[in-house]
């Protein structure tokens, strides 16, 4: 046993780290046509979350990086020491407040006092813009309730949303938090950070009961303008000068007469 420790009897070298690399489609989340696009996934587990950090592209010169965390908090199945947790999600002001430093370190960050929803409920964002001149936007949002003692296994969510743009304006960042799709879930009936799905409207499908859809508002077409007649060219321009007058005519007695051949 002592020459196989000495020798080294392990499988072969390990990477000492918190976080493993995945492939981009295991992210937790899908983005709409247009990106921004994915560049990597990043994994970290704990004994009571797994974190997926989608790390999306940038064309900013701020320093750090774009990403899409999601965190799914639950009953993820996976075993560590008891010290390795990484509690429930917080978004309370003094822990935004960390994140800032975190990932937006010398940006100037403005909490909009804007109320906005998606379609998995109310989110948080503040936006700023950087000494390089990128504007930026940090997004958080927490969806279901937070693990207790009463129900243990019901799951939550946590999102955080950091962008920075060379171009794009605040509300196109903005339009990311829309976007969206979680696509990860933990595989226990206990898990359901979403609740129940609303009920259906009891007029739905009966007689005398109208339903208008809302449809989305489409731009109207732009008609091209008339194309006018050509104009017809300009006649040459007539050139004036002084008037010289004619010469007068004059006496015949003031001509040489000629004579005339002798006969």
């Amino acid at each position: 046993m002592l020459l196989c420790s000495l020798a080294g009897c392990a499988s072969g070298p390990r990477i000492a780290g918190v976080k493993t690399e995945l492939p981009a489609n295991q992210s937790f989340v899908t983005l709409p046509p247009g990106g921004p696009a994915t560049v990597g996934v990043l994994e970290k587990r704990f004994k009571d979350a797994i974190v997926r950090e989608t790390i999306l592209e940038t064309n900013a010169r701020v320093s750090g990086q774009n990403f899409l965390n999601i965190t799914l908090y639950g009953p993820v199945g996976y075993t560590t020491v008891q010290d390795n947790a990484l509690g429930p999600n917080s978004i309370s002001p003094s822990q935004i407040a960390k994140e800032f430093n975190w990932y937006l370190l010398g940006v100037p960050m403005r909490r909009s006092q804007l109320y906005a929803q998606n379609k998995y409920g109310p989110f948080g964002f503040a936006t700023g813009i950087a000494s390089t001149g990128d504007r930026c936007l940090y997004a958080w949002q927490h969806i279901g309730r937070h693990q207790d003692q009463i129900l243990p296994t019901t799951g939550s969510v946590g999102i955080r949303l950091r962008l920075c743009d060379a171009r794009a304006s605040e509300q196109q960042l903005l339009s990311v938090m829309y976007g969206f799709t979680i696509v990860g879930y933990l595989p226990s009936p206990l898990w359901n950070p979403y609740g129940k799905p609303p009920p259906v409207s009891e007029s739905l499908g009966g007689v005398s009961a109208p339903f208008e859809p809302t449809l989305p508002v489409e731009p109207k077409p732009v008609r091209p303008a008339p194309s006018r007649p050509k104009p017809a060219p300009a006649p040459p321009p007539v050139v004036e000068g002084p008037i010289v007058p004619l010469p007068e005519p004059e006496s015949p007695g003031s001509y040489a007469r000629v004579p005339g051949p002798e006969g």
